[in-house]
């Protein structure tokens, strides 16, 4: 066979050109990689800032090059909620089941975030479904407490008090504050077999004591009451703080007429 001679100086031309390619290659990745690190790092701050607007906004990017991992978008999904985009946090977590090849303690955690959705969503009926289907016994408390939270919303007092047992039997823990609490609930809206437990409980507990004697020391005079758990203010006093929905959170600030 007859070859022409230019061709062999071809060779080293190609091999030059896939030097270069080659290098221009390495340079893109490592350009890439150094990128998405800081883009990594800038995330890192904005949630250590608390800055939740700029880190969905950059999550959302980074999950563009990692559609497929499901701890990013887990992590969106939080981020949504904790924002009250609940619908956006229901969308992403409720997706999230529906991929496979998923972990069965993966899909119980991605439960206990979808029953969190529904709760900010105020889908309390959608929230006990959800808590239905947990199985693995890692996330037993998370549900109990979910399911203790749901009952306090909706006033289910009786439930509450159930679920707190069983939470307690689990636990090895004892919530009395809590029972003394849904006690009280329960007498004011006329359950009145309740005293008799409360007074067994025999407690020094403000809110028991004046419910037992029949006497409200509280001033409802007007002036000014804050929460000493989430600092929110208001007008009026609370054995549980609306906002955060910690009990016995109230404290009296000083009125001023002005």
């Amino acid at each position: 066979m007859y070859l022409e001679l230019w061709w062999f100086l071809t060779v080293p031309i190609f091999f030059v050109i896939g030097w270069v390619a080659s290098r221009w290659d390495r340079k893109k990745n490592r350009i890439r990689k150094q990128t998405k690190l800081k883009d990594l790092e800038k995330l890192v701050l904005f949630l250590t800032e608390g800055n939740q607007n700029d880190a969905i906004e950059l999550l959302q990017n980074i999950i563009k090059d990692y559609e497929r991992s499901f701890y990013l978008q887990k992590a969106l999904g939080i981020l949504f909620r904790r924002h009250g985009l609940y619908d956006r946090a229901l969308e992403i977590h409720a997706a999230l089941l529906s991929m496979r090849r998923v972990e069965s303690t993966f899909l119980d955690s991605i439960l206990i975030d979808l029953v969190k959705d529904y709760i900010g969503a105020g889908l309390y009926d959608k929230a006990y479904q959800a808590l239905e289907l947990i199985e693995h016994e890692t996330y037993y408390p998370q549900a109990l407490e979910l399911r203790l939270k749901i009952n306090q919303r909706l006033k289910q007092w009786e439930p509450a008090l159930k679920t707190l047992k069983d939470l307690e039997s689990y636990c090895g823990k004892e919530y009395e504050n809590l029972r003394i609490h849904f006690f009280c609930e329960l007498i004011e809206n006329g359950e009145t077999e309740y005293k008799k437990k409360l007074k067994e409980k025999n407690t020094d507990h403000r809110r028991a004591k004046e419910l037992l004697s029949n006497k409200n020391e509280i001033s409802f005079e007007p002036g000014y009451f804050i929460c000493n758990f989430c600092a929110a203010k208001f007008d009026y006093f609370f054995w549980k703080c609306q906002l955060c929905e910690t009990w016995d959170s109230c404290e009296r600030l000083s009125y001023d007429k002005s």
